[in-house]
């Protein structure tokens, strides 16, 4: 999938058990439906179960990937149930100090995540767990053709991806 100029995803994932390559509908079918703390899919060939993961690739010098700078991005490849439950973990959770820090709030004081806070480049920064919720969260909009762009705000200096309506001006 191209998302944006310079920037790909690969949804597809070998079970490691028969080494069958499921595609994105295979990994959907597999996922148990409703359960929040499964992050496993079932491969239609064995029946394994195994955590899937997609790869996110940029040509942008900044990106880091799982193995540094200029390396793919590996991911879980979360169900929605899970995604929902990991995000709105996160955002009823305070942060402050360090892991404010880490997570892209610029405040010292204890203060919960919002929207904005998700959307800062710097909070999909690096390949940990919020890399992963982000990159999730544009894989499962792209999927139900929900927008996405307003999520990639911060990301392209000097251009704007959202055009401003009149209301704007």
């Amino acid at each position: 999938m191209d998302l944006y100029p310079g920037i790909n995803i690969d949804k597809s994932d070998t079970c490691p058990k028969c080494s069958r390559v499921l595609d994105q509908d295979n990994i959907i079918l597999g996922w148990k439906p409703c359960q929040v703390e499964d992050f496993s899919t079932m491969c239609p060939s064995c029946k394994h179960r195994f955590v899937p993961k997609f790869s996110v690739s940029c040509d942008l010098e900044s990106f880091e990937g799982s193995q540094g700078k200029g390396t793919p991005l590996y991911c879980d490849y979360l169900s929605p149930w899970v995604l929902l439950q990991e995000i709105r973990s996160l955002l009823e959770t305070s942060v402050g100090g360090k892991a404010a820090k880490i997570l892209g709030v610029e405040s010292s004081d204890n203060k919960k995540i919002d929207i904005d806070g998700i959307i800062d480049p710097t909070f999909r920064e690096g390949s940990g767990i919020n890399a992963t919720l982000w990159w999730n969260t544009i894989v499962t909009f792209a999927r139900f053709k929900i927008p996405y762009t307003f999520l990639l705000q911060g990301s392209y200096k000097d251009q704007q991806l959202i055009m401003p309506t009149l209301e704007d001006t």
